[in-house]
């Protein structure tokens, strides 16, 4: 029997502290470059910065040179893996994240916080909530060996579900906690 210990490369190996470095750097370049880096907020079709869009492909390029589609028929032979990202990205993560928000920036935080600050931080955590981030999906997947098949169907899926789901239950969940978005701009 051949048990080869397998070694996560270098990059993957450190990558929360490329991360950081890469959140420090940006941080550092905002704070010096400040508003003359406002070229590139500019660049942008349809509302779609040009530039974020360009690394995203690229973040998840590696793992989408791995995809065979004529395999991915065969994903739904194990739907437990798809059953639960549905249920838990959109039955409990959304409910569980504005609850926590609500907690953390309506109590715990009030000292500190103002109250429209306070509801601006918790609309932000109910949007970040009901948007599950489809990109990093593809990341974690390739990083930890997993099927990059089964990965584009639960993508796909989830991505299905935002297209209808997203703006109902973003509008329910700042309906209850009293903070006002006009639909028109949840729907743009």
């Amino acid at each position: 029997m051949n048990s080869t210990k397998k070694q996560m490369p270098f990059f993957e190996r450190y990558l929360t502290l490329w991360v950081a470095l890469c959140i420090g750097a940006g941080i550092l370049i905002g704070t010096t470059a400040g508003d003359s880096m406002q070229f590139l907020a500019d660049i942008e079709i349809y509302n779609v910065n040009i530039p974020i869009a360009i690394l995203i492909w690229l973040m998840i390029y590696p793992m989408m040179l791995q995809i065979d589609f004529r395999s991915i028929r065969n994903v739904g032979r194990a739907p437990k893996g798809l059953i639960m990202t549905v249920i838990i990205n959109w039955l409990i993560k959304p409910f569980t994240m504005a609850f926590f928000a609500w907690i953390f920036f309506e109590h715990l935080y009030s000292a500190w916080i103002d109250p429209d600050q306070a509801g601006e931080y918790i609309a932000g955590a109910i949007l970040l909530g009901v948007a599950p981030c489809t990109a990093m999906v593809f990341v974690w997947s390739y990083l930890t060996d997993g099927d990059p098949n089964y990965t584009l169907v639960q993508v796909s899926v989830n991505d299905l579900i935002i297209l209808i789901a997203f703006v109902p239950l973003v509008g329910l969940l700042l309906g209850i906690t009293d903070i006002t978005v006009p639909y028109g701009t949840l729907l743009y």
